[in-house]
Order: C-alpha cells, then structure tokens, then sequence
C-alpha cells in the first residue's frame, strides 16, 4: 500500500465501456493507465483522517484502455498508486456500489457529480476539480455536509482555483442522476472508476415503442408474403 510522491490519482469517465457495465466481466482485465487527459496536471495537498493518509498529489484524469476501448479515469482509491504506462492484469469491473469504500449512497453522488458537471470538464483545472470533488464524496463521512477544507478529507495548496470549483460543484449535486458509475478494482493498483450515460426513462419508451413497431412491421411483411 506504498504510495509515490506526486503520484497520479484517478476516477473514470467512459461512454465506450457501456456494453462492459451491462455485463460485468468476472475474470480479470489487462488495464493500462497511459497518460493525464489533461497536459499539466494539477498538484494538490490531500488529507484523509480514515484511511490515514496526506500527501502531495497530481489531480485530473486519465487516458486508460482495455486493450480495445480507451476512456477516461478517475481515482477512488488514494492509497495505492498507478504507474503510467504499465500494464495491469489484476483488474476486475464491478458496480460502484459493491465496493467497500463507495458503497450504494456515495455511488449515487458519484453519478449526480457526472450528470451535472462532467460536461464542464475542458481543460486541467476542470480535470482536477472533478477528482477532488469525487474524492471529497468518497471518502467524506456519510451524513456530512461536503467540504473541501475540513471534515475527513480535506485538500488545499492548489494555485489554480480547482479546490473552489470543486466545492462549488458538491453544493449542487441535486435532482436524478443520468449515469451510471463502475469501478475496476485492482488489489495492486489504485481502483478506477468509469461513468457511463444511461438513457432516460422516456428514450427507454419510446426505443420500446420503435421495436415494438418494428416487430409487427415484419410480422405484417412476412405474412403478405407468404400469401
């Protein structure tokens, strides 16, 4: 459980993976963490009371693949580390909710962070915003108000307005959520969390009303020409 001075931390975003998070692999995945999304990421001081733990730390996404799809991701784990460029065998994709640490009510809050506010992730500050904002949700006291400055997670020392921004996004976290959050779980490495778009109810309807439609559609034709 060693962790690298300045070393990259992540959380993830990935619209490719979706098909992956219908049906969870169980057998373990080649992931490669291969650079920061954002050139120049952000350096930060992070503090957590439970897991014990304060460090200097690089905050912002990153490029990750499968071997077949490339996305983004993001850290949910700040005591192990992530080697750039190092391919990992040991990673597993399972729900948010399922891992210890997330748990179903921090998973929830995880989703409602991207609904709102991963759309509004363009450059390093933005980048290193969304980390700290989901590292706040992690591993902050459930029941807690979120804040960046105190409470069991706490960060400071960044020079580009990210820890602001951060908590101004956690003060708005209200309403449903429109993605769905999985975690690649690794005991060697640090876990990466990936967030997928899901449709909502009323997409669902009417794709249900356009299959069905197509359904009687070829009923109809087959029926015309067997006569």
């Amino acid at each position: 459980m060693k962790f690298v001075k300045k070393t990259s931390l992540c959380l993830a975003v990935a619209a490719s993976i979706a098909a992956s998070l219908m049906a969870l692999p169980a057998s373990a995945t080649l992931i490669t963490v291969t650079s920061f999304t954002r050139p120049n990421p952000t350096t930060v001081r992070i503090q957590s009371t439970s897991p014990a733990t304060a460090l200097y730390v690089y905050a912002g996404g990153f490029n990750t693949t499968d071997g077949t799809n490339v996305f983004t991701s993001w850290c949910v784990d700040i005591l192990q580390s992530t080697y750039l460029g190092q391919a990992n065998n040991s990673y597993t994709l399972v729900d948010a909710a399922s891992v210890s640490q997330i748990g179903a009510a921090r998973a929830d809050a995880l989703a409602r962070l991207a609904t709102h506010h991963l759309a509004e992730v363009t450059n390093a500050t933005t980048s290193a915003a969304f980390q700290l904002a989901a590292w706040e949700i992690v591993y902050e006291n459930i029941g807690t108000n979120y804040n960046m400055g105190t409470g069991n997670f706490s960060a400071w020392g960044a020079s580009d307005g990210s820890i602001a921004l951060a908590q101004n996004w956690l003060s708005d976290l209200s309403g449903s959520s429109t993605y769905s959050v999985g975690v690649w779980q690794s005991a060697t490495r640090q876990d990466l969390a990936v967030f997928t778009p899901v449709p909502e109810p009323a997409t669902l309807g009417l794709l249900a009303v356009g299959l069905i439609g197509l359904g009687f559609a070829k009923r109809k034709r087959g029926g015309t020409d067997a006569t």
